[in-house]
């Protein structure tokens, strides 16, 4: 269920790129989309997915050591199956997130064994990459040297790319050609971005630490801690959420964008970037385990465990769709787009997404992204449909 939340703001985020996050589009409507995006699921959707994917880690490592046998060679090759998959991917769509991953899972490796308080630590270490790589750029250069776009110039910088843009006007060669460049992912590209490889990582051994506690086990026995995260997650990641909003709006800050702001104003905003953003997935994560112990909350959720099974699967198809949808070889939408009608498409992609994992999920045992990635992973070709064996593992990964 969380994984399936994620995937959503996943694509939201994703949908955004293609010209909705450009400040062309001021009009009410379009402000409180974006506003809404930004404040509740930009970066966090990513962070709560790389929370889970450290989770799965641990739980791998877990069943490996009740076995008695070694994480290493179905790991090894899980890992290389997920970055042929995302380099194959990226040529389609260059924010892709599989081959970064895979990359830095073998960092997991290195620091499975790691005392808890140990993973913390550097996690949080690497949280604070963002911030200060950000700060050492600009060293002394006054902040308002940084030109501010306006939005009659934004809107002839989306007219201009609406015309000469790869994606608005190449063929699918072409827009594979421009893309390959993307490949591999480079881990330690963009430290100043708030979604960096080392941010990333930050998380997973986040999620590494959380598998290890042993509070998923058991979610209704650890009702009261989780009670906690619950509440300090919201209530911390809200507030430095809007606490940087309010900073964009007095001072001119900006984390994507050249900004005004002066740079104690800068790491203020980048620092509540940092750390409220995962406080904030962290709260998101137990609001829905929390609501999912009873049965009104499993009856509501229930769709997003569907969506979060296939997970592969459906991230492959969400740029599927949304490629097509913007792509000048499909309907030509790209930087045509504002907000709004971005929110709306992503709202009717993943409703139709939901629709269709529950009609595969009750006729198969995983879905044909998954179904490939576990048959290569262990070298033989599983069961697909329900009745051919019985019900899959759980696996969270």
């Amino acid at each position: 269920m969380v994984r399936g939340f994620a995937l959503f703001g996943v694509l939201l985020a994703n949908m955004y790129g293609f010209g909705a996050d450009s400040v062309a589009w001021n009009s009410a409507i379009h402000q409180i989309s974006f506003e809404l995006m930004r404040v509740f699921f930009e970066s966090k959707s990513l962070t709560l997915f790389a929370i889970v994917f450290g989770f799965g880690f641990a739980l791998q490592l877990e069943r490996a050591d009740a076995r008695g046998t070694s994480i290493l060679p179905a790991y090894l090759r899980r890992l290389a199956v997920l970055f042929a998959f995302g380099a194959a991917h990226a040529l389609l769509y260059d924010g892709d997130i599989l081959m970064l991953y895979a990359e830095l899972a073998l960092g997991l490796l290195v620091v499975r064994r790691l005392p808890t308080r140990g993973l913390l630590l550097v996690a949080a270490g690497l949280m604070l990459a963002f911030p200060l790589a950000r700060l050492a750029s600009i060293g002394d250069a006054p902040a308002g040297m940084q030109e501010i776009e306006s939005v009659a110039e934004s809107r002839a910088r989306l007219e201009r790319a609406q015309h000469t843009d790869v994606y608005a006007t190449g063929s699918l060669a072409e827009v594979a050609a421009d893309n390959a460049s993307a490949i591999p992912a480079d881990p330690i590209e963009d430290v100043q971005s708030l979604e960096s490889g080392l941010a990333v990582f930050a998380m997973f051994l986040l999620g590494l630490a959380i598998g290890r506690s042993g509070v998923l086990r058991d979610i209704r026995a650890h009702r009261a801690p989780m009670a906690r995260v619950r509440a300090w997650g919201l209530t911390f990641g809200l507030a430095a959420m809007a606490a940087e909003r309010l900073l964009a709006a007095t001072t001119g800050y900006a984390v994507y964008q050249p900004h005004q702001a002066g740079l104690s104003v800068q790491l203020a905003g980048d620092l509540l970037l940092a750390f409220g953003t995962p406080a904030l997935a962290l709260g998101y994560a137990a609001t829905l385990m929390l609501f999912a112990q009873t049965p009104r909350g499993r009856t509501a959720l229930a769709p997003l465990a569907g969506v979060g099974r296939l997970a592969l699967t459906v991230y492959l198809t969400q740029t599927l769709i949304f490629t097509t949808l913007f792509y000048g070889y499909g309907f030509g939408q790209v930087f045509r787009l504002g907000p709004a009608s971005v929110t709306a498409w992503a709202v009717i992609i993943f409703g139709a997404q939901v629709v269709s994992c529950q009609w595969w999920s009750r006729r198969f045992r995983f879905g044909p992204m998954e179904w490939m990635w576990r048959s290569l992973t262990y070298l033989t070709w599983l069961p697909m449909r329900l009745e051919t064996g019985p019900p899959p593992s759980k696996d969270v990964t």
